[in-house]
């Protein structure tokens, strides 16, 4: 594809400290903490003159559609593509063309890119309304949501490479689900913003039912309690209340095999208070007949809620 030098210039002047927050940089002082290296102090320094970026200990340096690409993990016609988007800019008319090849070929997409969900988490961000949400709101343990990769988007971002839609809605967390070995198995968004008309959760279409946090069972001592818990905010909670917990959303989306792992170990709930978390847990008591119920406190509708509304939880097992 080849975009007109004129929509390309228009491109370089976006100013570039909108553009990073848009990719959910949190600018302060024209600076912001570096998300191509682990970056303690913000090292990445934006020069709105020369409209460009510069990071003085990792190097990395380039300017809006640049910042696109390498934090996108994006080529150039992408990146192109993405800004124009978000600026409202129409471009040549072989851009349009190649876009509507583009929507044509995403409805063809039946597999996962694991390798392009996985650059969506690969240095994670987490921006003002996922620090909200989980540290003000849900009282979550940064060092939880740093154990479990979460990220987060400011913005929709395409769930398929070198496609414009579909997209995960923005702003929202991007939660990782992973095999026992830390394998990406795919990405659940989580939707942040005030559009009620947006679904809150979104997995990629032709996505399977997986366990959440399947890597926890390795870290497990004989014996040792495991939770399971129906939502994934849940699950954080239950981590942050210093329990090993996974989340399972559906027993009977399940195959055998996923489930095996959990066989043999001390498994314990507390069901939602609701008609959907007592089905759950009878569905997974046929399958562990060994799981443990706990009931919350009247009026507390989850765990989640239970941790958020609490200074310390203590169960008993």
């Amino acid at each position: 594809m080849r975009i007109e030098q004129s929509d390309i210039q228009k491109l370089r002047e976006t100013p570039i400290e909108s553009v990073a927050e848009r990719l959910g940089l949190m600018v302060r002082k024209h600076k912001s903490l570096c998300p191509f290296h682990d970056d303690q102090r913000p090292s990445l320094i934006f020069n709105r003159t020369r409209n460009t970026y510069h990071c003085f200990v990792c190097e990395a340096h380039g300017g809006p559609i640049d910042l696109v690409m390498h934090l996108l993990n994006m080529p150039f016609a992408d990146a192109c593509q993405w800004l124009a988007s978000e600026r409202s800019i129409v471009l040549s008319c072989e851009t349009a063309r190649w876009k509507q090849r583009n929507d044509n070929n995403q409805r063809q997409v039946k597999r996962l890119d694991v390798g392009y969900l996985e650059s969506l988490v690969r240095s994670p961000l987490i921006n003002r309304p996922a620090r909200q949400f989980l540290y003000d709101e849900r009282r979550i343990d940064e060092r939880v949501v740093s154990w479990l990769g979460i990220s987060s988007i400011s913005y929709d971002c395409p769930i398929f490479p070198m496609h414009v839609s579909p997209c995960f809605n923005g702003p929202a967390l991007l939660i990782p689900y992973r095999d026992m070995e830390g394998k990406l198995l795919n990405i659940q968004a989580r939707y942040l913003g005030q559009d009620k008309e947006k679904p809150r959760f979104q997995f990629p279409k032709g996505s399977t039912c997986n366990i959440f946090n399947l890597p926890v069972l390795k870290l497990l001592h004989e014996g040792e309690p495991l939770f399971i818990t129906e939502g994934v905010t849940d699950c954080m909670a239950m981590l942050s209340a210093g329990h090993k917990a996974v989340a399972i959303p559906s027993a009977s989306l399940l195959k055998p095999s996923e489930i095996m792992p959990l066989k043999s170990l001390n498994v314990h709930m507390f069901p939602d208070s609701d008609v959907p978390g007592e089905k759950l847990f009878f569905e997974l008591k046929d399958l562990l007949p060994q799981l443990m119920r706990h009931d919350l406190p009247a009026g507390v509708k989850d765990f989640g809620q239970l941790w958020a509304s609490s200074k310390s939880v203590n169960v008993n097992c």
